[in-house]
């Protein structure tokens, strides 16, 4: 596995610096300037290595995922999603490999370094998003600029097409205002309007793209003070996100380095047992044995875990629209695991009713068969890896006493030359083939006979030695309550996909707030308008996110039924702001205006703003309390299973070695 590892580097390596140099051998043949040849030159090797990643078979997965999820920020051409595509990728494989190389000079034993590349795929995926989640926080600060710069050109343009075209934008965000353009000029606008929502994920673009749309079709209007209604939204638009920045800045600031530190466990075990295999030989026994192989394993996946949920709550973005698993998915279109799974879920009403109120609660797109097949294949995955981690941890261990000629003691015993290594390990060889244990006298006898020049003190050390290594060496084997663990593990595990529903739906409270935050945008500027009720719930069904399909199923239903459509989309509502907002519009059915309906509709935003900035402060600090002993954890249990385990088990043998020669 390593050096499939190391091969698929080096062949990497060589492929971009191949490609690199052949550029620059071509470059010095073009003329031009200086400026515009550097230009290309970089322009065309990143075009050629992307075309080398994508081909080549190593590569090519990996890489058209990396592209698709790039793509989806929808503020990239096609040029310079190659570009930042080589970048994410290179980033993120070099990291992920340089790991597993650590890991494999510090750890020589096959089962922990499969660890450590279970490790490195997992911390690849998290850079690709760590890296978009940066792409993110620039689009939100060049958002903040370009509203100022647009609610100012509108000012002195008093056109919202012209204003949107001389708008100052970033790079990331010059294309999007091109496309608004397009959609506020080109005469099938509405059709271009529909593809930009279907295209873009970044929410608060699709806000201002379905804002300057609107108005510009039904024509700005003045508001009772005076002021603009067009302004009026670009001025809710730029405290939605200027909240956002801040919100993200206070968390990098609150998480800082905390993630990291999972990550340290890695080195530390390294570190820690070669200092102490220098200073009390004796820990070797027990770092090579079982008992220091389970240890690993136990350390690496709580570092694993650790890592993984602390980043995810760390994110920018820490829910996914879409939360189903390929894996589940793929497995589901297996006839056979496809039956197993309908045979395993619940058949009570009561029981599915409460299993899919947990799925809406999480606004998930799972399905009960889906959330059943994931609990089946979490289970599998526990209990392989709980038996795998014990049969390495038997074997290599068993294999490591049968090899390993030193005491198990805190000073391990004499210092042994070559010659004497070889001679103990087959006088080790030999004693370990007899069918049974020898008694003490017999075993004197043959360590006189195989080390007639040891000294008395040295044999009796050598008899101890050999007694304790037979017993280690036979009582080293796959046990019955191995397999117990391995099954309470299995059945831990399957409760994990609920938890994971659970946890979602706690960090989809502050991004339903979001949410509801940008229906009253739009809401606020159709109230200035003709707009009715169904055709409010056609542009908040654009424009939501989380309650979009709730809004869709209402606005199918309308035309039957207005009452019916509204209260149902009501005991839909988790928020109390959602459900305040459905009952406003049930007033407009039959009896007030939408702008009378919403007309503390500002002054309401305005408080459910500051509430909802105190409350995210209150957030964050929640998520800093939970994860901070999850990025303790693995430091703790290095210390407890790489420290103190060890020396406890030395030095518990040495008490009872002097007990026992008090009572002689």
């Amino acid at each position: 596995m390593l050096f499939l590892i190391i091969a698929i580097l080096l062949t990497a390596i060589v492929g971009v610096t191949m490609i690199i140099v052949n550029d620059r051998k071509r470059a010095k043949n073009r003329k031009g300037t200086h400026r515009k040849n550097k230009r290309l030159i970089s322009l065309s090797s990143y075009f050629r290595i992307s075309q080398f990643l994508e081909e080549f078979f190593l590569t090519r997965t990996g890489y058209r995922k990396v592209k698709e999820r790039i793509a989806m920020l929808s503020v990239y051409s096609s040029q310079e999603i190659k570009v930042f595509a080589v970048q994410v990728y290179a980033i993120s494989t070099i990291s992920s490999l340089l790991l597993v190389l650590v890991g494999a000079i510090i750890f020589r034993d096959l089962f922990t370094i499969l660890l450590v590349v279970l490790y490195a795929v997992i911390i690849n995926n998290i850079l690709v998003g760590k890296q978009i989640d940066r792409v993110h926080f620039r689009l939100l600060k060049q958002l903040s600029n370009a509203l100022s710069s647009l609610r100012q050109n509108y000012l002195r343009l008093n056109s919202i097409p012209q204003a949107i075209a001389e708008a100052e934008t970033g790079s990331e965000l010059h294309r999007a205002f091109e496309e608004i353009y397009n959609i506020l000029t080109d005469p099938d606008g509405k059709a271009r309007l529909n593809e930009f929502y279907a295209t873009t994920p970044f929410r608060l673009l699709s806000t201002l793209a379905g804002v300057c749309y609107i108005l510009n079709n039904s024509g700005d209007t003045k508001l009772r003070d005076g002021s603009s209604n067009f302004l009026q939204a670009m001025g809710m638009m730029a405290d939605e996100v200027n909240l956002e920045i801040r919100r993200i800045s206070l968390q990098k600031a609150r998480f800082g380095m905390l993630e990291y530190l999972p990550i340290a466990p890695i080195l530390a075990i390294g570190v820690i047992e070669n200092f102490f295999v220098n200073i009390i030989p004796g820990t070797s026994v027990i770092y090579h044995g079982p008992i220091g192989y389970i240890s690993r394993a136990v350390i690496l996946l709580a570092s694993i875990i650790g890592y993984t949920v602390i980043v995810k709550v760390n994110s920018a973005v820490p829910v996914k629209k879409d939360d189903r698993n390929p894996i589940v998915m793929y497995a589901l279109r297996q006839p056979w695991f496809s039956r197993m799974v309908n045979d395993i879920a619940p058949k009570r009403l009561f029981k599915k009713a409460r299993k899919m109120r947990l799925v809406k609660g999480a606004m998930s797109m799972q399905d009960l068969r889906h959330l059943y097949a994931s609990k089946v294949l979490f289970a599998v995955m526990a209990f392989v890896l709980s038996i795998s981690c014990m049969f390495f941890a038997v074997n290599l261990g068993k294999q490591f006493i049968r090899d390993n000629v030193r005491e198990v003691s805190l000073v391990g015993g004499e210092k042994l030359k070559d010659e004497d290594v070889r001679i103990r390990q087959r006088m080790d060889d030999i004693y370990l083939s007899m069918p049974t244990l020898p008694k003490e006298s017999h075993t004197r006898e043959f360590v006189q006979e195989m080390l007639p020049k040891l000294p008395p003190f040295d044999q009796d050390a050598q008899v101890k030695r050999l007694t304790e290594k037979y017993k280690s060496y036979y009582n080293t084997y796959f046990k019955w309550w191995m397999l117990v663990i391995a099954f309470g593990a299995a059945a831990g595990s399957f409760f994990i996909p609920e938890l994971m529903l659970r946890a979602r739906a706690w960090m989809l409270k502050t991004e339903s707030e979001e949410d509801v935050l940008q229906l009253q945008t739009i809401i606020s500027i159709l109230m200035n308008t003709s707009a009715d009720t169904l055709e409010t719930l056609y542009w908040l069904e654009k424009q939501s996110r989380v309650h979009k399909n709730a809004i869709l199923d209402a606005y199918h239903e309308y035309p039957s039924d207005p009452d019916l459509a509204l209260n149902r989309m009501k005991a839909k509502a988790v928020l109390p702001s959602f459900k305040r907002l459905v009952d406003k519009m049930l007033l407009t059915i039959h009896q007030i205006t939408l702008a009378e309906a919403f007309s503390d509709l500002v002054t309401e935003r305005d408080h459910v703003m500051r509430i909802r900035e105190i409350s995210q402060n209150a957030t964050l600090s929640k998520k800093r309390m939970f994860v901070s002993p999850l990025s303790m954890a693995p430091l703790v249990m290095t210390a407890i299973l790489y420290i103190l385990v060890p020396l406890g088990i030395l030095g518990f043998k040495e008490f009872l070695t002097a007990l026992s020669h008090v009572n002689a």
